[in-house]
C-alpha cells in the first residue's frame, strides 16, 4: 500500500511541473467576439466601424464592416495575444494587426495609399461557443 501511495504521490510531483511549463498551443479562444473600433488617422468614413473576430473548427475568421461594407478577412493569424489579417478596401490591401488584453484590441492598419492609421477597439458582444 506505502508503495502505491508513493507511486501515485511520484506521478503527480513529476507530472503536473510538465503541464505548468507547457503554455497551450491554440490562442485563446477568449478573443473572439464583436469590437467596436475607432481609428481617428483613417479617412473619415472608415473611422469606425466593427471588428468580428471567430473561431471555428480550429479556424480564425474576421470581418470589418463599416458604414454597411463587411470586407472579409485573408491571410489571418492569430498566436497567443495577437492577431493579424488583410483585408481588400476600394482597391488598396490594408494590413491590420491587433494585440488582444482584457476587452479590448489596439494596434496600427497601414496601407500604400494612406500610410499607418491606430485602431483601438472594445469588445461589445461575446461570439458564444455552440
Amino acid at each position: 500500500m506505502k508503495t502505491i501511495l508513493f507511486l501515485f504521490s511520484a506521478l503527480i510531483v513529476y507530472a503536473l511541473p510538465t503541464f505548468a511549463l507547457n503554455p497551450p498551443v491554440n490562442p485563446p479562444a477568449g478573443m473572439e467576439g464583436i469590437y467596436e473600433y475607432k481609428s481617428p488617422e483613417a479617412p473619415s468614413e472608415y473611422q469606425k466601424g466593427t471588428i468580428e473576430l471567430k473561431k471555428t473548427a480550429n479556424k480564425w475568421t474576421a470581418k470589418v464592416t463599416v458604414n454597411y461594407q463587411t470586407f472579409t478577412a485573408q491571410e489571418i493569424k492569430v498566436e497567443h495575444n495577437k492577431v493579424q489579417f488583410r483585408i481588400n478596401v476600394d482597391g488598396n490591401s490594408v494590413l491590420v494587426k491587433l494585440q488582444h488584453k482584457d476587452n479590448a484590441l489596439t494596434g496600427t492598419a497601414s496601407s500604400d495609399a494612406e500610410g499607418v492609421m491606430n485602431i483601438i477597439a472594445e469588445r461589445k458582444k461575446v461570439i458564444s461557443k455552440k
